[in-house]
């Protein structure tokens, strides 16, 4: 069976692909990897995409690079004339830049090492380019499945990118053709959706011999001598990567109205909306409904930043930033929500209570035994029951440092006053008598308030 008629006839399963100790190690490789939850129970997750993507651009400068190699040589039964090897050249620079990309975003590839199936590659110039452009046409075809799983994820940003790459390899394939002779070069008016995930892809990749075969065994190189002439964008880039959003986007393009369910994410009745991909996971990990609270919105891109609004909190993606952390980092809605107060009483900066500690970022919460813990970052103090609330239920990744003293404030939702204390990402608000195993505390909806300066 040719190159191209094995891929278009893969349909194979994720589960199939990792399955056990097969080639490569693959069981043995993926458990050292931090991998993203999924979105669903057989869905993959963004680490387990920019991996296996990661893997086919390092394949694709390989087998480029021996390519261009024998080219030098005179070692095909054809004469490559020299624009077309011109145009190998900036393939071969355009995937490596694909690969630094992936790498630079936390990507790390399944392996480096390949095997060359069929020598013929190296040797004949038909086998050559037809090989170029079944192989491409694999590589748009897992670009896709990463665009419409990046979609599902509400990853907006990174279905871009995937465009921007899959546009690319669809200009290679082009030029294969057209260096076959093929008319017209560019013989499709729709790509053929090949794969279900991209998974999907790299086991076609395995089954063709590239990976784990028994041919030629050939390993990344490294990038090498570069040659880019003629090659531009070497990066990311377009209106949603360069632009800024506005400040205050107009209320219609916030999505707070309920909505239905959807597949593979978590439906909140009480307020309407879903919660699904990492934002779940850090949801579920990283505190739950008493840390953050229900989700007021769906997903949504704000000022360039994938976002969404809790009760309690502002989650915001920030891809390769934190992998640990599913790559989510809360929003300062204690800072956007206390603006303009900085210059009453509590929000001033004070000096360390007597018998304080001072934080220097390397003490062990464990060992804090002083009444207070003083903050010189923010000049502000953390003690009592606050400070145990704080050190137990997340600490600075979670709340971030106080920004006031403890005060008492009346709650905007039911005209009370309690004692509170003011933090980048929170308000903790003491209770008595409401939650005595969290110390009477409870976090104050920061995020509705954020949320309510920015919709009117």
């Amino acid at each position: 069976m040719q190159t191209f008629e094995v891929l278009a006839n893969s349909r194979f399963s994720r589960r199939s692909l990792f399955k056990g100790a097969g080639a490569l190690g693959a069981g043995l490789m993926l458990s050292r990897l931090p991998l993203l939850r999924s979105v669903a129970a057989d869905s993959e997750s963004v680490t387990d995409i920019i991996n296996i993507a990661a893997t086919a651009e390092a394949m694709a400068v390989t087998l480029l690079g021996g390519a261009i190699d024998s080219a030098s040589k005179s070692g095909y039964n054809k004469t490559i004339p020299a624009p077309v090897v011109a145009i190998l050249n900036a393939a071969r620079a355009e995937e490596e830049f694909h690969y630094e990309y992936l790498i630079a975003a936390g990507a790390k590839p399944l392996t480096t090492d390949f095997t060359v199936p069929d020598m013929k590659l190296l040797t004949d110039y038909d086998t050559l380019f037809g090989t170029i452009v079944a192989l491409e046409g694999a590589f748009i075809a897992a670009y896709m499945a990463a665009a419409r799983e990046f979609s599902a994820m509400g990853q907006t940003e990174l279905v871009q990118i995937a465009y921007e790459v899959a546009g690319t390899e669809a200009e290679h394939r082009v030029l294969a053709n057209y260096a076959l002779g093929v008319r017209p070069a560019n013989n499709v008016a729709f790509e053929k959706a090949m794969f279900n995930q991209v998974s999907d892809a790299a086991n076609a990749l395995k089954q063709l011999g590239f990976i784990g075969g028994t041919g030629t065994k050939v390993s990344y190189p490294g990038p090498g001598d570069i040659i880019t002439i003629g090659v531009e964008q070497t990066k990311p880039g377009g209106p949603m990567v360069d632009c800024t959003a506005p400040t205050t986007p107009p209320t219609g393009m916030i999505p707070t109205a309920p909505v239905q369910p959807k597949p593979g994410a978590t439906f909140y009745g009480v307020t309407g909306h879903n919660l699904g991909g990492g934002f779940r996971a850090y949801w579920e990990t990283y505190g739950g409904l008493a840390i953050f609270g229900y989700p007021l919105t769906e997903e949504f891109v704000w000022n360039g930043t994938t976002v969404q609004f809790f009760e309690r909190a502002r989650f915001e993606w920030h891809p390769g930033s934190w992998p640990s952390h599913y790559d989510v980092e809360l929003g300062l809605v204690g800072n956007e929500v206390a603006a303009g107060r900085m210059n009453e009483t509590p929000f001033k900066a004070t000096s360390a209570m007597h018998g304080g500690t001072r934080w220097d970022g390397k003490m062990a919460l464990a060992d804090v035994d002083a009444e207070a813990i003083f903050f010189p970052q923010t000049m502000h103090n953390l003690s009592g029951g606050f400070r145990a609330y704080w050190q137990k239920f997340g600490d600075l990744s979670v709340f971030g440092f106080p920004i006031s003293e403890e005060f008492k404030e009346k709650n905007l939702d039911n005209g009370k006053t309690y004692t509170v204390q003011y933090f980048e990402r929170a308000r903790f608000e003491w209770h008595p008598g409401e939650w005595p195993e969290r110390w009477d505390i409870e976090l104050g909806r920061l995020g509705a308030e954020a949320l309510a300066k920015i919709t009117g």
